[in-house]
């Protein structure tokens, strides 16, 4: 039975790779083409290191050799060395890249057009291993800033990206807790 498991993965995988590389899957493309792109004028970004442009405390190795050496060229508190999905979103819109949440008091008003990036590496929609704000957080700090820097119409020609990847499933598994899990995950 079990190796019927790993035949069955191996397929599924295979498929979906083939998919991938033969141009199946390309979900930005098919956005592009069947919705209308450019009434979005800001990007709202949630979620995970997947999304963050910039969200971690200047002592992490995000602001170190070598993340952003492929992309922006020097360390930028991304989780990455290059593009993330916020980035591919934003250019796929003809945007910049929102800034992010922590960065927000640092730079012209006239950059905040864009959106705000709400998103901090590993954070997930619970509480985390983390210290950094949840998704719940996340929320609270942009509807904080309704009325200050954007305002309700603002929303209307808004888009939300939300990434939400491993993080919750690993704190789930690290912690065999069932208490904690019917608390924190079942209600």
């Amino acid at each position: 039975m079990n190796s019927l498991v790993k035949l069955f993965a191996s397929l599924l995988l295979f498929f979906f790779s083939s998919s991938l590389f033969a141009g199946e899957i390309n979900g930005a493309e098919i956005s592009s083409q069947n919705h209308d792109l450019s009434s979005i004028k800001k990007l709202f970004v949630f979620g995970d290191s997947y999304a963050d442009t910039g969200n971690a405390k200047n002592d992490s190795g995000a602001w170190r050799y070598p993340y952003g050496i492929t992309f922006p060229g020097h360390p930028t508190g991304r989780n990455s060395d290059g593009l993330i999905s916020t980035d591919f979103l934003a250019k796929l819109l003809g945007l910049k890249s929102p800034i992010a949440y922590r960065l927000k008091d640092k730079v012209d008003k006239e950059r905040l057009q864009y959106g705000m990036n709400f998103a901090y590496g590993g954070t997930g929609v619970f509480d985390t291993y983390a210290s950094n704000p949840n998704m719940t957080t996340q929320i609270f700090l942009f509807e904080h800033r309704l009325g200050d820097v954007y305002s309700q119409s603002d929303l209307s020609s808004s888009l939300a990206l939300v990434s939400v990847a491993g993080n919750d499933y690993a704190t789930f598994l690290l912690t065999k807790r069932p208490f904690y899990v019917r608390k924190h995950y079942l209600y």
